[in-house]
């Protein structure tokens, strides 16, 4: 009896206290759960799930599973875009040096190539020191480019042209008066005619509007000197000084016209050493055919111009023919229209000397 009375107080202790826990927990589970508190923007762990400690609480919040490491992007290089100049193109390549000129006048058969050959030139250089637009012709006096130096070769002195075709070249030199001038250059313009004018420095400096006229006018433009000498009476660096003066006057005054590739020895008096430094220099020695005598003796008139220039040559002889006439001379501007339709009515056409010349 005694056990007994000692266990009932224990287990009725017990009951009470399960009750009171109930009534405990059933009360604390009706409260509403306070939110769990994310702390932002500190993003959450990406390699360990995060416990989140609220109100004496712990809960565990899932993460996704880590992103797999990505290759850091290769570095990019920018490079500037190519310029004009830093393209390779043909024009890009300095021109050969042309360290001097050699005369040589063409033989049957012979080839633009052999003759650069020969020379230390190229094909290209003698085709457009010399205005070539075909093969030249047997017996064709060329000016050959050189790019070392060689041989000399030939002093040569033109007299006249091809003969395969009714062409006339008239040549004007102008070294005087220049009074009858634009009256030269108006009768060719209205029948669309260019012709050579060999000019001489002198002349150009005292009439810079004609030069600049015959340039735009489409007229090839030759040396003729600066003073006007008697060249067998100078030493050869005077000869050279003569020419090129004459080119820098023409430059300076027409930028990107030129006195090349032919020179016409003042009075026509000349030698072999006047020739060959002439030649060495890169120009042409260039004589005439016939003489129109508008300079010489005493003063012509129209008619005799007309006749002389258009009757003194049979036909045969016309073709390829360098007619000198001369740009001061008040008969030359009044015949210069009728002889240009005497011409056109007989079937030549009057033509610029590098034309002739093929």
């Amino acid at each position: 009896m005694e056990q007994r009375s000692t266990s009932l107080p224990l287990i009725l202790l017990t009951l009470l206290t399960g009750i009171a826990l109930g009534w405990f927990l059933n009360d604390l589970m009706r409260r509403p759960a306070p939110p769990l508190a994310l702390e932002s923007p500190t993003p959450l762990s990406t390699t360990a799930p995060t416990a989140i400690v609220s109100a004496g609480l712990t809960a565990t919040v899932p993460t996704a599973p880590p992103s797999p490491p990505t290759a850091s992007p290769a570095p990019t290089v920018t490079l500037p875009p190519p310029t004009p100049e830093s393209l390779p193109t043909a024009t890009s390549l300095p021109p050969p040096r042309v360290v001097g000129y050699a005369g040589h006048r063409v033989v049957a058969g012979e080839t633009l190539d052999e003759i650069a050959k020969r020379y230390g030139s190229t094909v290209a250089l003698i085709e457009t020191y010399n205005h070539l637009d075909a093969p030249p012709r047997a017996g064709r006096d060329l000016v050959v480019p050189l790019l070392a130096p060689t041989d000399a070769g030939e002093a040569l002195l033109v007299q006249r042209g091809g003969t395969e075709r009714p062409w006339i070249a008239l040549t004007l030199d102008a070294g005087a008066d220049a009074a009858p001038t634009p009256r030269i250059l108006e009768a060719l313009r209205e029948r669309g005619i260019t012709i050579t004018f060999f000019l001489t420095g002198r002349w150009m400096r005292a009439n810079p509007d004609l030069v600049r006229q015959m340039v735009a006018d489409g007229h090839e433009l030759a040396n003729h000197t600066v003073n006007h000498p008697d060249l067998t009476t100078l030493d050869d660096d005077a000869i050279r000084r003569e020419l090129s003066e004459t080119e820098a006057i023409l430059q300076e005054i027409a930028p990107g016209a030129t006195t090349r590739p032919f020179f016409r020895p003042p009075y026509g008096a000349y030698n072999e050493r006047v020739l060959r430094v002439a030649l060495a220099e890169g120009y042409l020695p260039v004589y005439w055919t016939l003489d129109s005598l508008d300079s010489v003796g005493e003063p012509k008139t129209p008619e005799f111009l007309v006749e002389r220039v258009t009757r003194k040559l049979n036909p045969d002889d016309l073709r390829g023919a360098i007619i000198l006439a001369h740009c001061g001379s008040d008969a030359t501007a009044d015949a210069l229209p009728a002889i240009l339709d005497r011409f056109a009515a007989m079937g030549f056409e009057v033509r610029k000397l590098s034309d002739v010349l093929r």
